[in-house]
Formats: C-alpha cells, structure tokens, sequence
C-alpha cells in the first residue's frame, strides 16, 4: 500500500505542495479539474520543476470535458502529452456512463475510472474489458460497503475522505471505522495507492497520523 496526497494541501501552487509533501506520501496526485481555465494547463517550467523534485505522481485529469465526443478526448490527451514527463503512475478519470467512452478508454490503458453518481452494470462492463477503478468513498455514499466490497479486487486507487456536517473532504476521524479497515485491508493486499484527499493541511495531518498507524 502507497500513500498519496493531492497538489493542493496547502494554500500554494503544485509544485509548493509537492515540496511540502515529499517527506511524508509515495505520491502526489496532481489535480486539473477545469480545461477551460488557462492556468490549469501546466507549462514547460511546470513539469520541469516537478520532475526535478524526484516524486512518483499520478494525475486526476479534467473533469468539465465531454467524453463522449472526439473533442473532449483531444483535451484529455493534451494533458497527458504535456505530462509525459513526469512518468505518471497513473491518471484518473470520471467516467461517462456509455460503450464510446469504454472504448475509446480502451486506448489509454494507463487511465483509471473513478466512481461517480452512478453504478449499475457500466462498472462490470469496465471490470470485464480489464479496467481498473478509483474508489472514492464519499462518492458512493450509501452504498460504499457493496461498492467496494463487489469490485475490490479491481481497485488501484483509492480517493479517502471524511463528511461531516454535509461537508466532504473532511479528516479520517469521520470516516466509518469498519469501511476504513477494510479499504486499508484491500489496499495492502493488492498494493493499491491511498490518496488522503484532503484540500488543507489541518485534515490532512490528522488523516496522515491515522493512516500511518495501519500501514
């Protein structure tokens, strides 16, 4: 099992946060939600940065893009050209729910889908064509114990967070102890990747004493 944060813990741009995380995580996902917005797209000076400080990364590529279109896939491979550099242990995606987007994922083999709002049989369809999944725990909610217990074996990331009061991203400290222990359980044994996705340093410190204890 890895441990990984996300690039913005901190007030501060990637590569800041990278340096705050370096001693602490195997990895830091490097976050990019919004295509439209310049300053998502990272530059050259970027990458060079963070390949010089020596990290593994993975990557949550945007999520304003419609990937049931050619366009939207052009978005997703300009961000993963401009990422080579950086050796990416992987890239996560949100899906959409239909054979054009399996297929053309089909063609990336180094992304992986992410749980959403919706489950059903695209997901033992992904299972079947040899996908594997990112499981974030808020985003099943209610039915976080039968996601992951049915497709465990499949997932290679995990996105962990606490709610509390309606809010998400919140410390361990408010995440069910059981779905924890067996989240943790499965990732040790598959050798998946934790992501503590917590967006300020006060839940993240206190999420990464938690994890420690069980790694």
């Amino acid at each position: 099992m890895k441990i990984s944060a996300p690039s913005f813990v901190i007030p501060a741009d990637r590569v800041s946060n990278v340096r705050y995380l370096k001693n602490m995580v195997d990895e830091v996902e490097l976050l990019f939600f919004d295509s439209r917005h310049e300053l998502d797209m990272p530059e050259e000076s970027e990458i060079a940065a963070l390949a010089k400080l020596g990290m593994a990364y993975s990557a949550h590529l945007p999520t304003d893009t419609d990937l049931n279109t050619p366009d939207g896939w052009l978005v997703i491979d300009a961000y993963l050209e401009k990422l080579k550099p950086l050796n990416l242990k992987r890239a996560v995606i949100h899906p959409a729910e239909t054979s054009f987007f399996l297929k053309e994922l089909a063609k990336r083999p180094d992304i992986i889908i992410e749980n959403t709002d919706f489950y059903g049989s695209f997901f033992d369809d992904a299972v079947e064509m040899g996908f594997r999944i990112c499981f974030d725990n808020a985003h099943a909610g209610d039915s976080a114990h039968k996601f992951h217990e049915k497709y465990a074996p499949y997932i290679a990331e995990y996105h962990l967070q606490g709610e509390t009061g309606g809010k998400h991203h919140k410390s361990l400290e408010h995440i069910e102890t059981n779905l924890l222990e067996s989240i943790l359980t499965h990732a040790k044994r598959n050798g998946a990747t934790v992501c503590l996705e917590m967006f300020n340093e006060d839940d993240f410190l206190v999420s990464y004493e938690i994890i420690k204890e069980y790694k």
